[in-house]
């Protein structure tokens, strides 16, 4: 992973824990619900860490966003989560 990738993982999975505990790996579809919490946290982490003005594709790309959402789902389909 690259660093803003880590970077955004590693906030993800500390700042939004039981949001993504609660979804299930036998759910429909459940990159769909990780993706909605890597989207919630990519906002959080702007709005925390970065000047009013800053859009959140400045700092993470498109790639980041699709790496950290199936790293994370992943695990949650594994059971490592």
């Amino acid at each position: 992973m690259k660093e803003e990738q880590k970077e955004l993982y590693f906030f993800t999975k500390s700042q939004f824990e039981e949001e993504l505990k609660r979804i299930s790996p036998t759910c429909v579809s459940p990159i769909i619900a990780v993706r909605q919490v890597v989207k919630k946290a990519i906002y959080k982490y702007i709005n925390d860490h970065c000047t009013k003005d800053t859009n959140p594709e400045d700092i993470f790309s498109n790639e980041d966003f699709y790496a950290v959402s199936d790293k994370i789902c992943d695990e949650i389909i594994e059971g490592n989560l």
